[in-house]
């Protein structure tokens, strides 16, 4: 309870801790009560760390889904999540604002290198390349391809 009273957490990272205090049986009835008693809830963590991640990290849907993955969250479950955090903020909104914050702070690519250096920040959010590009194209339009 103490683990679960600092912050969410999913079911399979809550097992990984238990299991280093009891045998795997004991843990997972612990873990079953839980989930019967509502303490123990995967979607919602999902869905809650996902729509951190798109608000505060501005994370594509691709990074997301990784890190929902390695929280332990079954993959049945990620495109119903996928899709909640899309109606509350589209992945094309959020890139968009990945962009602008990155212009805002090193200011309006004027060369290829500096172009490359923000489609690459916009790939390790998380973004696929062809929405990279697709957002970026006013970008490369501007660009000196000659220096």
């Amino acid at each position: 309870m103490r683990l679960l009273g600092r912050r969410d957490h999913t079911r399979f990272a809550l097992r990984v801790k238990l299991l280093r205090k009891g045998p795997s049986q004991a843990v997972e009835e612990v873990l079953n009560r839980l989930e019967e008693e509502g303490l123990l809830n995967d979607q919602a963590v999902a869905l809650q760390r996902a729509l951190n991640r798109r608000q505060r990290g501005l994370w594509g849907d691709r990074r997301i889904v990784q890190d929902l993955k390695r929280l332990g969250i079954d993959a049945r479950m990620i495109p119903g999540v996928l899709e909640q955090v899309n109606r509350e903020k589209k992945e094309e909104q959020s890139l968009q604002e990945a962009i602008e914050m990155w212009v805002g702070r090193s200011g309006r690519p004027q060369a290829a290198p500096q172009l490359k250096k923000l489609f690459d920040r916009c790939v390790r959010l998380g973004y696929v390349p062809d929405l990279v590009r697709k957002q970026l194209a006013p970008y490369f339009q501007k660009i000196n391809w000659e220096d």
